[in-house]
């Protein structure tokens, strides 16, 4: 009796009688790839945001060669429509591989170009094209004007590729290590302006010279077809740690809580302090120390610094009409409302869908 082979039967190889690097010149290429494929393949990507909506139609809002000599990948820049009237963009880099055993759980397509059987991919799979992209941001020139610009700072001193790696699970984005000493981070979800991430970056640590973030390190920009400079990806410094901020400050809480009943500490008879009201360290009740502890109280103390520290770089330009502070008013209470109500909406469709 022959076993039973629970191996998936593999997609045959669409066919298409065009170069690779005339491959998204070919109509028939762009309809199959955008309806039949990329429908299927970005709604399982971690880092699609439209799961709590109902996907109506992909298009390619425009493409563009990330290449060095003779080796081309192309950067796509889709637009996911969807049925309840909007829309967002998505960045996917790809690349053309012939080796059958790479990527196995990461293809897009396979397929045949000019007789060559082989896989589209997602090229952030690919060693070389992250050994190209770094060294394409460290030989970057001055004043860039072509569509795909690439720019370095004064903090990139590492200028020789050795090795790279996925960061970790993302969200939203997809970040590499490279040479355990940089961070490129490739943003998936695209908007139709320069990423606030990669504003901030350079206006705090090229401009103000704040010492207490990531250094930025470059960048990749694109002009899109209407002239507007779209970022793809943000290189800073890594910056080693111990986890986000966030499982920190649990953990801490855990051991707080804990000391309730390890300490026998009641509650009820624990001193009072007034709602809001700003208290230095020294002014803190003992039996809180005691209860809390010193370290924890100090480290929140750094931080508050380092945040108004940060505020004060961000608050202290007038130059740059980006970075000029804007006042609390009503205008902006009303669409933080109306912010938050749809964030908390979105939420709600992801749970009840």
């Amino acid at each position: 009796m022959s076993e039973k082979n629970n191996k998936p039967v593999e997609q045959a190889p669409s066919v298409f009688d065009s170069a690779w690097e005339n491959l998204l010149e070919n109509d028939s290429f762009i309809e199959y790839f955008l309806c039949d494929v990329l429908e299927d393949y970005v709604t399982k990507q971690r880092w699609y945001g439209g799961k709590s909506s109902k996907l109506k139609y992909i298009e390619l809002s425009e493409y563009f060669r990330i290449q060095q000599h003779e080796e081309v990948y192309y950067g796509l820049l889709l637009e996911v429509n969807f049925e309840e009237a909007f829309y967002q963009h998505y960045f996917l880099p790809i690349a053309f591989v012939s080796d059958e055993n790479f990527a196995e759980k990461d293809r897009i397509l396979p397929v045949s170009i000019n007789g060559q059987d082989g896989y589209i991919i997602d090229a952030l799979n690919l060693e070389a094209f992250r050994k190209l992209v770094f060294e394409r941001i460290v030989t970057a020139i001055p004043n860039d004007r072509t569509k795909v610009r690439y720019h370095n700072s004064v903090h990139l001193k590492d200028t020789e590729y050795r090795s790279s790696r996925f960061m970790g699970m993302e969200q939203s984005n997809t970040s590499i290590i490279i040479n355990d000493k940089y961070v490129i981070k490739f943003f998936r979800r695209i908007y139709s302006d320069t990423n606030p991430d990669y504003e901030m970056s350079c206006f705090l640590s090229e401009i103000k010279g704040y010492k207490n973030t990531p250094p930025y390190c470059g960048s990749i920009n694109i002009v899109d077809i209407e002239g507007v400079m779209v970022t793809i990806a943000l290189m800073q410094e890594l910056v080693e740690n111990q986890g986000d901020a966030w499982e920190y400050m649990l953990k801490e809480l855990k051991v707080v809580f804990g000391n309730l009943s390890a300490k026998r500490i009641s509650i009820d008879k624990l001193p009072g302090t007034q709602m809001f009201k700003s208290l230095e360290i020294n002014d803190v009740p003992p039996q809180i120390i005691d209860w809390v502890g010193l370290n924890l109280f100090l480290k929140l103390q750094t931080l508050a610094t380092r945040t108004a520290e940060m505020h004060i770089a961000l608050g202290s330009e007038f130059g740059d009409t980006a970075f000029t502070p804007a006042h609390f008013n009503g205008d902006y209470e009303v669409w933080l409302k109306n912010r938050l109500l749809y964030q908390f909406q979105n939420r709600l469709n992801i749970v009840e869908n």
